[in-house]
């Protein structure tokens, strides 16, 4: 897993590209994109032997890696092992005869949380963090057959597919209509609207705003496509943002009687009312929100061993 020192620059690079001239305001949460060949400068960012290492020496468990075909997902007992230790521990590990059968036989490998596992996909990560301005994580899917992993679904985040290995087509059908909590992905039936149909190559990326139902399925593998997600900052986290803020102020914390003069509890809705508008109508409202969360954001770090008289670099 070792990278060259001129990686960073050069995801640095990519990155700015992808949102390079209107993407942030026009594209961005909107309408789907394709970069054709746009990651063809950094699909060495991970490769076949990346997972090889991966696979090998890691304890993964669903639901960080799971194997589905059809929108079924696989047992663990199908390519998982697990055997007694040293001192007793449990050993859960990989069968590699069983998943290359399961691969073989057109399921879908899926791998979540990649970035924080892989140093080259949490360098890769960060760029997009620092030009988005938000949280941001790698999944990994690898495919072998012209079957899909999942059924046509919807996601409630948007998404930057990147594709390294083989070619994945992609059906991109109408947006959701019904919310976009994540309990609410499985509803609702895919739209017949085909709104795109198209093939990613080897080093093409592909935006997909939240909402949208795709149905993405391997047009020649073996395929490997890594997919950023990018949550959304919603009305939702505004209200609740601003709720914390108030949860010391008096008209806030007045307490609704349900007995007695019915005027009272009224009264204290009148206050709270007139409390959540003039937080609402502060014109330095959004701009204190954003800057609330960058300041939460969890971000990433140099931790600098094994020198430790000195604080990490940021």
């Amino acid at each position: 897993m070792e990278h060259p020192r001129d990686l960073p620059d050069a995801l640095d690079d990519f990155v700015a590209t992808l949102t390079a001239g209107d993407f942030l305001t026009r594209v961005y949460h909107h309408e789907h994109r394709v970069f054709p060949g746009a990651a063809e400068k950094i699909r060495d960012v991970f490769g076949w032997d990346d997972l090889n290492e991966i696979l090998e020496t890691h304890q993964l468990r669903s639901p960080q890696m799971r194997l589905s075909r059809d929108g079924r997902q696989l047992p663990e007992s199908a390519y998982l092992e697990a055997r007694a230790a040293r001192r007793g521990r449990r050993r859960v590990r990989v069968d590699p005869v069983r998943l290359r059968a399961a691969l073989a036989g057109g399921h879908t490998l899926a791998m979540r949380y990649m970035d924080e596992i892989h140093p080259g996909l949490s360098l890769l990560s960060e760029a997009f963090e620092r030009r988005l301005l938000s949280d941001f994580e790698f999944n990994l899917y690898a495919s072998w057959q012209p079957t899909g992993g999942f059924n046509a679904h919807w996601d409630n985040h948007d998404v930057f597919a990147i594709q390294l290995q083989g070619r994945k087509r992609w059906r991109i059908l109408g947006r959701n209509e019904f919310s976009m909590r994540a309990r609410d992905s499985a509803m609702g039936t895919p739209p017949a609207e085909v709104v795109a149909d198209l093939v990613l190559d080897p080093g093409d990326v592909l935006f997909l705003p939240r909402g949208y139902w795709h149905d993405p399925v391997t047009e020649e593998g073996p395929s490997l496509h890594i997919t950023g997600s990018i949550p959304c900052t919603t009305g939702m986290d505004l209200t609740r943002w601003v709720l914390d803020q108030l949860r010391e102020d008096e008209a806030m914390c007045a307490e609704l009687l349900r007995f007695g003069d019915p005027e009272g509890p009224r009264e204290v809705l009148r206050a709270v009312r007139a409390r959540l508008d003039e937080a609402f109508e502060d014109e330095d409202l959004l701009k204190r929100f954003f800057a609330a969360r960058d300041d939460a954001r969890f971000g990433r770090f140099a931790l600098g061993l094994p020198d430790v008289e000195t604080a990490p670099a940021p």
